[in-house]
């Protein structure tokens, strides 16, 4: 049996979208291949995959001295039929022929103001040559294969696109649970509802610009902020209270895993306004759900909400207001679109993803 060294760091299961695309990847390939997540000790392990923990330095756990030490044991990397590394962590892998890379976004590169300082350092000037020692690239949406065809002028052939899914975890849920747990949480009144990291790429301010519009229309309506603090997340707070909408306003911060159905189930409409996005979840976990999605018409984001998808321009908060208006008041287009979308995301499965990803593999092993 062949074997996959999976790069996963100190990725945890189910806290952000780049572990759950991981940790589907182990689950899928597991079965078929010998696999061996290169991992910290402060990572998680998926159950019937091995444990690899390379020497590092020993100080606390950082992503970036943590893949240059990976990049120089050749050793240890040797033992692999292939290398993938999941994450686009900036790690050279010494045997180029092996080596496949995921690469969800090129954020860092393209729009550096949107992450920190470090993360954009690292990408401007490490990415390149990971990619150009790559034997593969696999490319999460068409959008981000065309950012590297444009940016690094990487043969296309080169690129495998391998969408993302989203897993059966995520449904409608019935009247009952919802009413249940929308008690339980205290989200008494009708709410939009916004789940991701709080930082600049999502575009906060703009869902906030937006909602304070709609409450002239709908003034016991409420916003639902969904995620764990990133970076910059102050201004967010800040304009909420600029705006006097603090009270209309609730951060929930990080949402258990098991709840997300049940929260997205509850709201009336989901909003998505980014910057940017190698891919997007969270629209793609509201749709299986049933609720109507609002996305950016920027980056990757319209191939996941499709030719019939309500889409908006990031810079636009009145035309995301007016779109959020007619889902809240227009009850037969909110149940068209929830049917739309849910007949939408059955195109996007991890059984897909992982079908599409063994026959990149295949393409190396048989090379």
């Amino acid at each position: 049996m062949k074997t996959i060294g999976v790069i996963t760091g100190n990725l945890r299961q189910h806290q952000t979208g780049m572990s759950t695309y991981s940790f589907h990847i182990l689950e899928g390939i597991k079965t078929k291949y010998e696999v061996y997540q290169i991992m910290d000790s402060s990572g998680d392990l998926e159950n019937g995959c091995r444990q690899v923990i390379p020497k590092t330095l020993p100080i606390p756990y950082n992503y970036l001295p943590w893949s240059i030490s990976l990049s120089l044991q050749k050793k240890l990397l040797s033992r692999f039929d292939i290398i993938h590394n999941v994450c686009q962590y900036p790690i050279t892998i010494p045997y180029p022929d092996r080596s496949i890379m995921t690469i969800h976004d090129l954020i860092p590169v393209l729009y550096p103001s949107l992450v920190t300082p470090i993360y954009a350092w690292q990408a401007r000037f490490l990415l390149p040559k990971v990619l150009k020692k790559a034997a593969l690239v696999l490319a999460v949406s068409e959008h981000t294969k065309q950012d590297l065809v444009t940016r690094y002028h990487l043969d296309p052939q080169k690129i495998d696109v391998t969408y993302e899914g989203v897993s059966d975890h995520f449904h409608p849920c019935s009247q009952e649970e919802i009413k249940q747990y929308r008690q339980r949480m205290g989200l008494l009144d009708p709410y939009v509802l916004f789940v991701g990291a709080l930082e600049p790429k999502k575009n906060i301010p703009g869902i906030l610009k937006a909602f304070s519009l709609c409450l002239k229309e709908i003034p016991h309506l409420k916003l639902v902020l969904a995620g764990k603090l990133s970076w910059k997340y102050e201004d967010i707070f800040s304009l909420i209270k600029d705006l006097k909408i603090e009270n209309q306003v609730r951060y929930l911060d990080f949402v258990p895993y098991q709840d997300l159905p049940l929260l997205y189930s509850g709201a009336e409409v989901f909003v998505f306004p980014s910057w940017y996005e190698g891919f997007g979840l969270p629209p793609l976990e509201a749709m299986k759900c049933g609720t109507p999605v609002i996305v950016s018409d920027q980056s990757s984001l319209p191939e996941i909400a499709g030719p019939d998808g309500l889409m908006v321009a990031p810079n636009d908060h009145v035309s995301l207001s007016q779109k959020m208006l007619t889902i809240l008041t227009d009850q037969s287009f909110r149940t068209r679109m929830s049917q739309y979308y849910l007949r939408r995301s059955t195109l996007f499965s991890w059984e897909n993803c992982i079908k599409k990803t063994t026959e990149s593999y295949e393409k190396i092993l048989t090379h």
